[in-house]
């Protein structure tokens, strides 16, 4: 989590006013903010709604939403996924083991690590294959390109109906000569595209 999370985002203590908070806000247009005790511990979240019509003197801590969802800087970014699908939350805050804030995870963020991790964001050549779900399936695939010296960029896979739809993202530029080397080698494929990156 620790490479992915934003380590600037609007943060208040408890016992600021709702002035306070709505300049966080506006400073990081954003409707919330997270709020810390005195020793920097997570006290939870204030959302703009729940303040819109509140005295803007008062105390933001009776507006504070502890979440029944946060995430640990240890995490990975699929449990954020897998929490974020599950609670329907719009921000998690990423805590240590002290409940210190590090910072915090969007859906942004989210979608930032799927690029990466898929390495859409590279140039080359992405390879779509059907295995079958049992060892040494993927291995002979892979083999294939270390033999001829073409390194993979990003491996995803989806079990489906007992077989397993592989992505493979290839240091490459031709996707002919991909094709070329797979059926050489007995190995069906869906599809090869070359993508440009950006």
């Amino acid at each position: 989590m620790k490479h992915w999370m934003n380590t600037d985002f609007p943060s208040t203590n408890v016992e600021a006013t709702v002035q306070e908070v709505l300049n966080q806000m506006r400073k990081y247009r954003t409707d919330y903010c997270v709020t810390v005790d005195e020793e920097g511990k997570f006290t939870g979240f204030v959302y703009k709604n729940s303040i819109a019509n509140a005295d803007l003197e008062s105390k933001v801590e009776d507006y504070v939403v502890f979440p029944d969802f946060f995430t640990y800087e240890d995490s990975y970014i699929e449990e954020a996924a897998l929490t974020f699908r599950e609670s329907h939350e719009r921000c998690l805050a990423v805590v240590d083991l002290d409940m210190k804030v590090k910072g915090v995870i969007t859906l942004t963020e989210v979608l930032e690590a799927f690029v990466a991790i898929t390495a859409m964001d590279e140039p080359g050549v992405r390879v779509l294959l059907m295995l079958q779900d049992k060892p040494g399936e993927l291995k002979r695939v892979l083999d294939v390109f270390a033999l001829n010296n073409i390194n993979v960029l990003a491996v995803n896979t989806i079990k489906r109906d007992g077989s397993r739809s592989v992505s493979i993202k290839l240091d490459a530029h031709e996707p002919k000569q991909i094709e070329r080397l797979l059926k050489e080698h007995g190995i069906q494929f869906l599809k090869i595209a070359k993508e440009e990156g950006f």
